[in-house]
């Protein structure tokens, strides 16, 4: 982590940013820089690659409607691309829609400041591949981690997502949506063929801040990063959510690295949250996970849903509450106000002992969180909560398995 001196604040990060931009914009445009990574693209098969610090891998599934902005999101990242400490590269799938290219390829970012097309060159074509199959989607990205080793990782995830219902559409030749139990299923694969845990899971895809998606994935990552919300860049509706910062955040953690400060998985993460507050038009909630935590998190919740299922005289308010409670999509609503509601209410003492226990356990889980006035009582973990009854898909995700929060949904429900 940074010492004293190494603050991951937002003043200390953009104050090294004013320092180093002129130097860094310099070297961007210095093509003698750009021809410095050659080596990685010539080398005798079975030569390794050079480590480096970071692997940021962006994997992005445009095999839909969305498309044009996942292009523009490459190839706005590619005005930074990589560099002596970070190894960038993409995964892209621009389906039977792209213009530069159909089918998907993969890309080793490189510096390169021309608008509307990826100069960077190309590792792979692919062809038309479903990119929401799991064992394609693990494989490619294990190969990857495997193949640019670095003492980080970071796998960003651009697509269409609906939270605990799962993410990534391929619309050529499958027409495929994966579930959350495929994305595990993808991830457990792709840790295993790379060798280590993933750092940093990013989602740029609404609605994956779920404390669903966090449990189903605490094993196959460390931290993780996703929006409570729906809208993302344009307004657009299932958009993505924080490519636009992805840019200046790994600009700003590349000077970091050439000044040496260390830049650890918390500080990435972090550091994304806090970029986001300078795109509040198209980013309206976002937040950072430590998924160790996952876990306690949903002890806690298991024994908040406990308590309230041995006091059927609360069932009422607590259905009241849970109208009352921050929604986003649907029935997705926040768990930690929730939490804060039940504290208020003339109920039983265990529930509002239980919601306090949960609440301070979000407090550790969640490292650091974003919201605008558009949702002003966001914490940065939602949660399914409706009350109206319960989608009987929910009973697979593990969360359901493993607690007793579906069983206490259904019975408040019938209040």
């Amino acid at each position: 982590m940074f010492n004293t001196t190494k603050k991951i604040d937002g003043s200390f990060v953009y104050r090294v940013t004013n320092e180093t931009n002129q130097v860094n914009d310099q070297k961007l445009n210095d093509k003698s820089k750009v021809n410095n990574h050659s080596d990685v693209f010539h080398r005798n098969e079975g030569e390794s690659i050079e480590k480096k610090k970071w692997l940021v891998l962006l994997y992005s599934a445009g095999d839909n409607n969305l498309y044009s902005y996942l292009f523009d999101d490459i190839d706005e990242l590619e005005t930074v691309g990589s560099d002596k400490n970070t190894h960038v590269v993409v995964l892209a799938d621009q389906g039977k829609y792209g213009k530069q290219w159909k089918g998907a390829k993969i890309f080793y970012l490189q510096p390169d400041n021309q608008k509307g097309k990826i100069n960077s060159p190309e590792l792979e074509d692919l062809g038309h591949v479903n990119t929401a199959d799991p064992e394609f989607m693990g494989q490619k990205i294990g190969e990857l981690i495997k193949k640019y080793p670095a003492s980080y990782v970071t796998v960003i995830i651009s697509d269409h997502g609906a939270g605990w219902e799962g993410a990534i559409e391929d619309d050529y030749p499958s027409n495929k949506f994966m579930s959350l139990s495929e994305i595990k299923q993808a991830l457990q694969k792709a840790v295993e063929i790379g060798g280590k845990k993933i750092d940093v899971l990013g989602w740029d895809a609404c609605l994956m801040a779920m404390a669903e998606v966090g449990y189903e994935l605490k094993d196959v990552a460390k931290y993780m990063v996703a929006s409570e919300q729906l809208e993302g860049a344009d307004g657009w509706p299932y958009g993505t959510i924080f490519s636009s910062t992805l840019k200046d955040v790994l600009k700003v953690a590349q000077q970091m690295m050439l000044i040496n400060l260390d830049l650890e998985p918390e500080d990435f993460a972090k550091m994304i949250v806090k970029a986001a507050e300078n795109f509040t038009h198209s980013i309206k909630t976002l937040s950072a996970v430590n998924l160790d935590q996952a876990q306690e998190v949903a002890q806690k919740t298991d024994e908040l849903a406990k308590s309230i299922l041995q006091n059927p005289a609360s069932w009422s308010k607590i259905k009241n509450a849970i109208r009352q409670t921050e929604k986003f999509y649907g029935s997705f609503r926040d768990l930690g106000h929730f939490a804060k509601i039940l504290q208020t209410l003339d109920i039983d003492e265990n529930i509002k002992q239980k919601a306090l226990e949960l609440e301070k356990t979000l407090s550790s889980y969640v490292v650091k969180e974003f919201h605008t006035s558009a949702h002003p009582n966001a914490t940065g973990v939602s949660i399914e909560m409706p009350t109206y009854g319960l989608s009987s898909s929910y009973q697979q995700t593990q969360f359901a398995k493993d607690t007793l929060w579906d069983e206490m949904l259904r019975e408040v429900s019938k209040a």
